[in-house]
């Protein structure tokens, strides 16, 4: 058939800017109506399992609410799963429907993993698989293996899911996906999830097995001088009754301890037993443990209890010495009282903020108790502005910020002149005139600040206020300091932030000021902590011992506690008898403890305690502070900034070679 010539001129010339169909394989392939879900059953999946995880593990007790969480998560997990196998199949573009696959097979583990969960951890699942009635070591076993299979597999399935999610988001509605891509962001996920697996699975096995290491110093305490001097002062036989296991190993630490104290103790007798072959003698003795010591003095009879495990009984065994001082005094003394005055603002009944900073008396309250002392509280509504009770063997005023009223300071004045035993710590910084309570152990007492020069004090705030935190080792050669006197070369007292002290003109009380300071000292009247203007260096007193006489003719002088005269122990610093100061420096507590024994008259038994417990490490705020940020900012950062140097140095290298 002839063309005619319009259409044959344009079979022969067809219009230069018609562009050419497009050829069938071009066709983007890009998400249809169904598709449009695909990119959010990834996140549903993830979802439903937090809802899982929330219903089973966090409300298990709210019955109602687990099944709520929980029905609606195992929901979610199966729907997404079956939507995904469902739209995967139906995907037409290969890559995209091999990438599909891959994702449905993780979001399949994860219901194996439910369905693991729901046959070994519920009733019904265990019933339906026979576990509930199997003997309770395969049940055990089942449940074991059964846990660790679905964690891991929760773990393979949304670890990779998730790297698999974020690599294919920015190709979602694009013409064509990268298949390598997302395959190997899966299998990076694969192998982090891995690696996470064996993490858990060796901590959860290295947690079974029975093995301690324990790194920390360990030594039995030896008997101290102190605890040997009052054996020794004994007027009759002290008898310690041991009852251990055969071959036991706590039992021959104890051995030790007990056969050095024998030693120098003659009339210190002890013997081992075994509470199993002897059940008359540990009947009488009631005892029905093992590592058992039981202190016989006359009528009287302490226990002391440690375990007979090495491993349980290592932090008594390093007290050792302390506990048994403390169970001998209460066989060996009567127990006395100790009142702490209160309603002045004292530090034995500081809180809050200051008790945080260790402005506190909690620890020397346990040194007294661990001297045989009750304590108890004296203030007004205890009488102390009529009269001292008369049981009081010892009255500690103990850094009041507060005056004292005139009729509390009479009833002090009163308990002294009948022989009465005062510990009076008293505080510059107190905003009220503590005059009155120095004056009852007729002493005077400047509250200005002594500062020092040299380097003897203790950095805290790394500022000039420092050098009000003095430390001083000039003692004198009073009983109440005896024991630190004879080591002051290596050993000194720690008194941040004192006064002064001196003798009251007129006084006839014996005073001996025990604790001075270095001659470098100087008082800051300008609080300044700089040696300027009219001051002066000059050694100042930090504390006294006094002694008076009981006059003739007091009333109730029979009944003073202890040795028959007036007793005061007088700080020029409270602090030095606070928790931060006994906590930090050991001889601080046998300063206190030294004159506490003076007091009692006990000065015979002075001598420190051998506890060799690791040192306690302690952190100022300043170095809490700067390991939290050095924790969570300083080594990320540090991780973060390797990382980044060694990828651009690769990357170097490559285009290098390249």
């Amino acid at each position: 058939m002839a063309l005619k010539p319009k259409e044959a001129a344009s079979s022969a010339n067809p219009p230069a800017n018609k562009a050419p169909a497009p050829r069938a394989a071009e066709t983007p392939a890009g998400p249809g109506a169904q598709g449009k879900l695909v990119p959010w059953l990834g996140p549903i999946y993830v979802v439903s399992l937090g809802l899982l995880f929330v219903g089973e593990r966090m409300l298990g007790t709210m019955e109602g609410a687990r099944m709520a969480f929980s029905g609606l998560g195992f929901v979610g997990v199966l729907g997404s799963t079956a939507l995904r196998v469902v739209l995967a199949s139906r995907e037409r573009d290969p890559s995209r429907r091999s990438i599909e696959r891959m994702l449905t097979l993780f979001q399949t583990l994860g219901v194996i993993a439910l369905g693991i969960y729901f046959a070994t951890s519920t009733d019904g699942g265990r019933s339906l698989i026979g576990l509930a009635d199997a003997a309770p070591e395969k049940r055990a076993r089942v449940t074991g293996a059964a846990t660790v299979a679905w964690i891991s597999l929760i773990v393979v399935s949304v670890i990779p899911l998730l790297f698999g999610e974020v690599a294919l988001a920015p190709m979602r509605r694009a013409p064509r996906v990268e298949v390598r891509r997302v395959r190997a962001a899966t299998l990076a996920g694969v192998t982090l999830a891995f690696a996470v697996a064996y993490s858990s699975l060796f901590t959860f096995a290295a947690g079974e097995l029975d093995v301690k290491a324990d790194y920390s110093y360990f030594r039995t305490a030896r008997p101290s001088e102190s605890t040997k001097k009052i054996i020794s002062s004994a007027p009759d036989t002290v008898e310690v009754r041991a009852f251990f296991p055969p071959l036991n190993d706590v039992g021959a630490e104890v051995d030790g301890y007990l056969a050095d104290i024998a030693r120098s103790a003659p009339n210190f007798k002890y013997a081992f037993y075994d509470r199993l072959m002897s059940p008359a003698l540990a009947k009488d003795n009631k005892v029905t443990q093992d590592a058992v010591l039981v202190i016989l003095r006359g009528p009287s009879r302490e226990t002391l209890v440690l375990d007979k495990e090495m491993s349980k009984a290592a932090a008594k065994l390093k007290t050792l010495d302390a506990d048994f001082q403390k169970a001998l005094l209460k066989a060996m003394k009567e127990q006395r009282t100790v009142y702490f005055t209160v309603g002045h603002g004292e530090l034995n009944e500081t809180g809050g903020q200051q008790a945080a900073e260790g402005r506190s008396g909690k620890l020397l309250r346990r040194l007294l108790e661990g001297q045989n002392y009750v304590v108890k509280d004296l203030g007004l509504p205890q009488g102390l502005a009529n009269e001292v009770p008369k049981d009081a063997s010892v009255v500690m005023v103990l850094g009041p910020t507060a005056a004292f009223a005139p009729e509390e300071v009479a009833s002090l004045a009163r308990y002294a002149e009948r022989g009465g035993k005062l510990v009076i710590a008293l505080d510059p910084d107190a905003k009220a005139d503590l005059g009155p309570l120095a004056d009852v152990a007729d002493l005077t007492f400047k509250p200005t600040v002594i500062a020092t020069t040299d380097q003897f004090f203790v950095p805290r705030r790394r500022n000039p206020s420092d050098k009000a935190n003095l430390v001083s080792n000039r003692f004198s050669s009073h009983a109440s300091v005896s024991t630190l006197s004879k080591v002051s070369a290596r050993a000194a007292v720690i008194v941040p932030v004192a006064g002064s002290l001196d003798k009251k003109q007129g006084s006839e009380a014996k005073v001996d000021f025990v604790l001075r300071s270095s001659a470098g000292a100087f008082a800051d009247d300008n609080g300044n902590f700089e040696l300027d203007g009219e001051e002066k260096k000059s050694t100042f007193n930090l504390a006294a011992a006094v002694t008076k006489p009981i006059k003739e003719g007091t009333p109730d002088a029979d009944k003073a506690k202890g040795p028959a005269e007036m007793r005061a122990f007088v700080i020029a610093d409270a602090d030095s008898l606070s928790d931060a100061a006994l906590g930090f420096a050991e001889t601080n507590q046998i300063f206190a403890v030294d004159a506490l024994r003076w007091l009692g008259g006990d000065e015979s038994f002075a001598g420190d305690i051998s506890s060799p417990e690791d040192v306690r490490i302690q952190h100022t705020k300043e170095k809490d502070t700067n390991w939290f940020y050095g924790t969570i900012i300083g080594a990320p950062s540090l991780l973060l900034g390797i990382g980044i140097l060694v990828t651009r140095r690769a990357r170097r290298a490559s285009g290098r070679r390249a």
